[in-house]
């Protein structure tokens, strides 16, 4: 039976101070409406009861408009229940990161289709539709641009400058695909690997379109809809909020009040993930998007040298609510506003930022969604699970930083038995014992004696310093091993689930990887996963 150890969160230490908090339920109660239990969705519905008609008329429009080349799944045949009151969403949401990023895109995906299960199973009586929010407006495409397997990264060579990452062109995907061609050349899945490429990058024109493909491939045998929110007609349920940003500027000040609270909520310092600007709003061109500023009493267009006179700009934004795009303060708002939301899947960092915006949610009358910090999977073969059980360590042990590991292993061998600190501890209480004798003597005599238990404490250093570098190389090989699968766990230093794209595993096990990973995801549960391969 293949493992899969739950490591707990102190061990771990995968989530931010504020986020591991809000899994506790303890300071941050306040920041929040219901804390992610099974049991707490019925309230949760009823908050959401007033979600309007229009707006589910307007959503389903919207989704059948931009899913309309997947009429064959299932999942599309779902979207028309959302005009029914008793159907709402789960949601989640990424950057249009190249061939999906990390591996924790896949996490976050499979967690909304088996909440939605489990919510079907305790609701009966409603309708739970998995949504995968695509960051489309987006304009950082460093962040996006590449994705890596242990060896190499893939990176796609485009030149761009402020392009909303949505829009930029899939047309010179040729040699991408060429080095993924030689990469993985003989793996047991290669052909399914390079067709899932081939289909979403070379069919497909821009990021969006790729993106979208890209989901639905992975997941066809499961239910999940597409969301792209860059839409004219779901700009409009925004405009409000959007005027009274530009006009009011209500987030900056209500966002820093809630920080300030936040802050006071612990003895100590904890890290503030995002801080809202004067205001929080960008502006779409075309494909472009730039930042918004107010200075003295004009709109300023950052990076396009372009100003507006307030009442134009307002007067604009009114005709025009698709030119406004919410930045990372707003876009929680927006999502809220859109669609019949219970509940929001996102990462430790994410949720932090998510806690700053209560009081916010509040000022606007919407429903703050519970909040599900999405599933953290360490993927370890048999092979480096046997390994880890020859060194006489355990799965815990490699969230330990790795000079601490390496310390831990060497004390766990058979060399590793003796004490230099006992012997110094008992050296120093005779020396106690000999400083008052020779202060009898001659009091001078005891700074003689200081001097030499100092040096003495330097030899002994030195010492215990030489002895461990016999040891390690007595161990070395196991050292070696020790360090290979530390660098699985941590490739470049960063947590495997950052790092790894899908690919490497999909190269191996096919279709059979995704399914894998919906076996073993446990939604409910934010422990960490250790999970055997």
């Amino acid at each position: 039976m293949k493992r899969n150890i739950s490591v707990e969160m102190n061990t771990s230490g995968h989530l931010p101070d504020i986020t591991y908090d809000y899994v506790q339920d303890k300071k941050l109660k306040k920041f929040y409406g219901k804390s992610f239990k099974i049991e707490n969705f019925k309230n949760q519905i009823i908050d959401k009861r007033n979600f309007s008609d229009e707006k589910r008329k307007i959503l389903v429009e919207v989704l059948k408009d931009q899913n309309k080349d997947y009429k064959h799944l299932k999942a599309f045949n779902d979207i028309g229940l959302l005009l029914k009151k008793n159907c709402y969403t789960v949601t989640t949401g990424h950057q249009l990161s190249l061939f999906t990023g990390p591996l924790f895109f896949i996490y976050k995906i499979i967690q909304v289709i088996k909440i939605c299960d489990e919510l079907k199973d305790n609701y009966s009586n409603y309708n739970f539709i998995p949504v995968f929010w695509m960051a489309s407006e987006d304009h950082d495409f460093e962040e996006i641009r590449s994705f890596n397997s242990y060896e190499k990264t893939f990176l796609y060579d485009y030149s761009h400058k402020n392009f909303c990452t949505g829009k930029i062109k899939t047309l010179q995907m040729s040699s991408l695909y060429q080095e993924l061609k030689t990469f993985f050349k003989g793996k047991p899945n290669e052909k399914a690997l390079l067709d899932v490429f081939n289909k979403s990058y070379k069919k497909e024109t821009n990021f969006s379109d790729s993106t979208r493909s890209l989901v639905y491939q992975l997941f066809k045998d499961y239910n999940i809809i597409v969301l792209d929110p860059d839409d004219h007609r779901l700009k409009v349920s925004f405009k409000e909020i959007a005027l009274d940003e530009l006009k009011n500027f209500s987030s900056h000040k209500v966002v820093n009040n809630t920080i300030k609270k936040i802050k006071n909520s612990f003895t100590k310092k904890v890290k503030i993930q995002v801080n809202p600007r004067i205001l929080n709003l960008f502006y779409i061109t075309k494909s472009k998007r730039y930042r918004i500023e107010y200075k003295e009493g004009k709109y300023v267009l950052i990076g396009k040298n372009k100003t507006f006179k307030k009442d134009e700009f307002i007067n604009h934004i009114e005709s025009n609510p698709n030119r406004i795009s919410p930045n990372v303060i707003l876009r929680p708002l927006y999502q809220e506003t859109v669609l019949p939301n219970l509940a929001y899947v996102g990462g430790g960092s994410e949720i932090s930022y998510w806690l700053e915006l209560n009081d916010l949610f509040n000022f606007y009358s919407l429903p703050f969604p519970i909040l599900a910090v999405r599933k953290s999977l360490l993927l370890i073969s048999k092979r480096d699970f046997e390994k880890i059980d020859n060194l006489n360590l355990k799965i815990q042990d490699f969230f330990l930083k790795k000079d601490q590991l390496v310390r831990k292993f060497l004390k766990s061998t058979d060399d590793y038995n003796f004490s230099l600190k006992n012997t110094l501890d008992s050296y120093s209480k005779n020396s106690d014992q000999l400083k008052d004798e020779l202060s009898a003597i001659d009091n001078s005599l005891v700074s003689v004696l200081e001097s030499l238990i100092i040096r003495h404490r330097k030899d002994y250093n030195s010492l215990e310093k030489k002895v461990i570098k016999t040891i390690k190389l007595k161990n070395s090989q196991k050292l070696k091993s020790l360090e290979k699968i530390y660098n699985r766990i941590y490739p470049n230093g960063i947590p495997q689930e950052r790092f790894l794209n899908f690919s490497h595993f999909y190269s191996i096990h096919g279709q059979e990887f995704i399914d894998f990973i919906f076996n073993v995801i446990q939604p409910f549960d934010s422990r960490l996963q250790v999970c055997e391969i």
